[in-house]
């Protein structure tokens, strides 16, 4: 019995050692010819988005004026009313003669089923699952995510940020209830960096190369903004980047906190040297194994003077970071392992103090809807959920 029971530990431990060698093998393969891109700073009209009942409505909109092309692809597509509203549009653009690519994340495109994806693919609309597995690092190939979520269409008008399509993300999930994001609409230049994204992920989803269209656009006044598309950890230093910049105060919201050592140690900094720093976080999760992890990080950087607050309206799913009233950053990237290290992610950093200004009055509002994280709250979190705080943090890399 004892033998046995040794055999298996030694078993699981081989796995587990190869689990971690293939992943490391597969992203140092991958990354090494997926760099960071950081594209030149353009100028465009820029809306915010922070609720699906505002985005939805606007992008059903752009989709149905479309005359040559549309481009989609998200994390998550559910196959509820809001999303089958969607697939029922692609169909009618498609027999209008316009070309449809739509991409859904492997992980995330599992409520989609075949006969779904058989009657798009039927009535005209190009479907593709993104980063599938593979056999040449298995490990690492069902791990890595496309987390990025974009539209394009004809060209002219872009969207990202942190909206899926789901009745969830309009407020309707029993648990979380109201639904806050924040989520981009781009119209004007570099627009064309976006599309050449997209399709350099579908290449890789389906072999198939379609060069992306330098559409004619109008040079108009608007909001500088620069695009980031990421694999790994060159996004980390970015982020690190952007908080060494900060000189008088730094604001971050986003729905999962797992920042690494150098993360913590550059926020440290700047608030040794004087930054104001808030950080919001969601009260209530669609996650639950994220919050463990967070705690020994939020419980530092409370004692070090960093305010943090917990939205409570609802569940706050936003990726926003805002540097001396200067820059923002709305992105797809959470603060946690995954977006640092294994996902596919896109930015949108805004160099406009009129845009910026808006948002940081949506932050704003955003505080008044949350509590103050304080020594008090950290106390009346459960016993069991405390004790989950030391797990191994390379184990939530994988979740």
């Amino acid at each position: 019995m004892v033998k046995k029971m040794l055999f298996i530990l030694v078993c699981g431990l081989c796995l587990c050692l190869f689990f971690q060698w293939d992943v490391k093998k597969g992203y140092n393969s991958y990354v090494r010819v997926h760099p960071l891109i950081e594209t030149p700073v353009y100028q465009g009209k820029i809306a915010l988005y922070t609720q699906g009942s505002s985005l939805y409505p606007t992008l059903f909109e752009d989709i149905k004026k479309a005359k040559k092309y549309v481009y989609i692809q998200f994390f998550i597509i559910r196959a509820d009313n809001i999303s089958m509203k969607l697939f029922e549009l692609l169909k009618e653009k498609a027999a209008e003669g316009v070309k449809i690519k739509l991409s859904v994340d492997r992980f995330g495109g599992n409520d989609l089923s075949r006969t779904l994806i058989d009657d798009l693919k039927k009535n005209g609309v190009e479907f593709t699952f993104s980063r599938k597995a593979s056999r040449q690092h298995f490990f690492y190939s069902i791990n890595h995510r496309n987390h990025r979520k974009f539209v394009v269409v004809d060209g002219q008008e872009a969207y990202l940020g942190g909206f899926n399509i789901g009745e969830e993300y309009l407020g309707k999930h029993k648990k979380l209830g109201y639904w806050r994001d924040y989520h981009l609409r781009i119209k004007g230049e570099g627009i064309f960096e976006i599309e050449k994204q997209f399709l350099k992920d579908w290449e890789e989803d389906t072999g198939q190369h379609i060069s992306p269209q330098r559409v004619p656009i109008a040079r108009s006044h608007g909001a500088n903004y620069q695009l980031l598309f990421s694999t790994g950890e060159e996004l980390e230093q970015k982020m690190i980047d952007l908080i060494n910049r900060a000189k008088v105060k730094l604001t971050i919201a986003t729905p999962y906190f797992i920042p690494s050592e150098h993360l913590m140690n550059a926020l440290i900094s700047a608030k040794e040297k004087g930054v104001l720093i808030d950080i919001i976080l969601p009260d209530n999760t669609d996650a639950w194994f994220t919050k463990p992890p967070s705690y020994p990080k939020t419980e530092q950087l409370l004692n070090k003077g960093i305010r943090i607050f917990l939205y409570k309206k609802g569940f706050f799913h936003g990726k926003v970071m805002v540097i001396d009233h200067t820059i923002a950053n709305i992105s797809t990237a959470n603060w946690d392992p995954r977006s640092f290290y294994l996902n596919d992610e896109a930015s949108c950093l805004i160099y406009d103090r009129e845009m910026i200004a808006h948002i940081e009055r949506e932050i704003n509002e955003d505080k008044t809807n949350s509590r103050r994280l304080t020594k008090t709250v950290i106390d009346e979190i459960p016993k069991w959920e405390r004790s989950l705080k030391k797990t191994p943090e390379w184990i939530y890399y994988y979740f």
